[in-house]
Parts: structure tokens; sequence; C-alpha cells
């Protein structure tokens, strides 16, 4: 489905894959900036409850890394007595969680992912689930915008015990998650990776996008108010290390259109990487070198 704009739609529906090809890394760094935060002093919840594979004599093998989470489970959140899953892998800080598109469970999204698997011999990675998608309970019954999405997560980032600031990666609708995420609670986000997020649109077409009741739309969310708001009113961001990877082939037809993300950081990085939409997929070692770029420039929390 095209926009007037040529641009295809989703924040809301998959884009068919490219060839893996690594093309250009174009990147801007105007200064760098630390950031430093005291522990949580409850230590997060372990849940190990993966089972080691046996082979024909019985002899137990050693499972796939990412086959046994350092945390996983299902948090509460608020008072509306629902609860939102989590899964992390690796251990250190600052944390790295991953924001996955529009429609799109983030943990069976990034647990097999070699990208996951990189990071997470570094320092600990997460990755949720939203509300209406993977194992998390339903989405309420009203049309949702981008502040309830990201109160969700904060209050997911506490009840899990994960100390803050984190590196937030959001892909595609997820981008907007984790960059209003940063202007609304701003001690949350050590950094940020956005890949493939086009501008909001200011005047997006109701035709363009499912309702906020849709059967597509497991999340509700009011993607109309989204757009509007990301186009005309987005929060200001703290001076915090950003990285924005377009793809040569995902939904901007100008790829300088997905620049508007870099304003207000202290290190603006524009990288362009040859591959569609879901970038991660078509160059995962080009996406991986960002994500570790960012963690090199905030260092250890």
């Amino acid at each position: 489905m095209e926009l007037a704009s040529a641009r295809q739609t989703e924040h809301y529906v998959p884009m068919a894959h490219s060839a893996p090809l690594r093309l250009v890394i174009v990147a801007v760094a105007l200064s760098m900036a630390g950031c430093s935060s005291a522990p949580s002093a409850t230590p997060p919840p372990t849940t190990d409850d993966a089972i080691a594979a046996s082979d024909t004599n019985g002899v137990s093998t050693i499972p796939h890394p990412l086959a046994v989470p350092t945390q996983r489970g299902r948090f509460p959140i608020g008072t509306e007595q629902r609860e939102l899953a989590l899964t992390c892998w690796g251990e250190g800080s600052p944390t790295v969680l991953f924001d996955a598109g529009s429609g799109d469970a983030g943990i069976s999204r990034w647990k097999s992912s070699s990208i996951t698997q990189a990071i997470a011999a570094r320092t600990q990675v997460c990755a949720y689930d939203r509300a209406g998608l993977g194992d998390s309970d339903a989405a309420p019954l009203h049309p949702r915008v981008l502040d309830e999405v990201v109160d969700d997560l904060h209050l997911l980032l506490a009840a899990a015990g994960i100390p803050r600031p984190i590196v937030m990666v959001g892909s595609s609708g997820g981008g907007f998650d984790v960059y209003h995420h940063a202007g609304r609670y701003p001690d949350d986000v050590a950094g940020l990776v956005l890949f493939d997020v086009p501008a909001g649109q200011a005047a997006i077409a109701t035709s363009d996008v499912p309702a906020w009741d849709s059967p597509d739309n497991p999340e509700h969310m009011d993607y109309v108010a989204v757009e509007h708001q990301m186009a005309v009113a987005r929060l200001p961001i703290p001076a915090i290390p950003v990285t924005v990877v377009t793809a040569t082939h995902g939904q901007s037809s100008n790829p300088d259109e997905q620049k508007v993300w870099l304003d207000g950081s202290s290190l603006p990085v524009h990288v362009i990487l040859d591959g569609g939409h879901n970038i991660y997929d078509d160059d995962p070692d080009g996406v991986l070198e960002q994500i570790m770029a960012v963690l090199d420039a905030i260092g250890p929390s």
C-alpha cells in the first residue's frame, strides 16, 4: 500500500526483504556524551527454565546461548492488573532494549537473532511484547496514543528491576515509541538507535492505517493521532547519542527524511545500509556495528 508521499505504510505492514549487502555509511558526530546511573537496589528476578537438549546417547548438549535467558517473565504494570512479557539475555550495563515494529511481538522477533546474541556477549539485552502482542496481556479497549505505550514500558522497566538509563533500539513504528520515551522519561534513556523510521505525517489518511478497533490493530493504536504527534508535536529529547539507520529500499523515498530524529542529539549519526524495511535481517552485521558504536560512545553505566 502506497501513500501519496511515495512512502509505504508500515509503521504497520512488514515489507519484503532485500538481499543483504552493506552499501554506504554516512556518520556525523558532533560531540560525545557519557551517562551514569546508580544500579537498582533490588536485583532483578531471574528465571531459567531452559531445558538442556540430549543426544541419542543421553548426553546433555550445550543449548544455544539465547535458549537460556538471564531473566524472563510477565510483570505487572500500573493498577490495571495487566502484565507485559519481557525476556533478557546476558549481563552488564547499560542494558539494550529492543522495541519492535507496530504489530510485531518483540520477544519472538529478537530471541533468535545473531544481533541479540552478539550484544548479550557484551551486556544485558532485552526484548518485550507490547500490550496486545505475544505473551503480554491484551491492550485496553480504547484508542491508544504514544503516552500510554511509553508509560507501559516505563512501568515494566521498574517492575522488572532493569537499571536505567538504557539504550533503546526501535524499528519502524517502535522507533516512534523509543523516541517519545526519551522525551517523556529522559532519565530512562542513555541512547537511541532507530531502524528505518520515517518522519511522522501530520495528516495521514484514515484509509491508510487500521482503525484502533480493527483486527489488524491488536495494540489498539490511534495511528492517525500518533503520526500527527510525531510530525508536529514531538517532545524534545535529552542530549544523548542517536543513530538513525536508513534502508535504501525501506519506507522513505528520501533518506534525508529520517534525519529528523537526530534533532537535539549530542552525537547524531545517520547511516544508510543497503536493504529493505527489515534492515536488521538484510544487514545484521551493519546494524550490530551501529548498536555497538552507541554502546562505545556511552560507556558502562
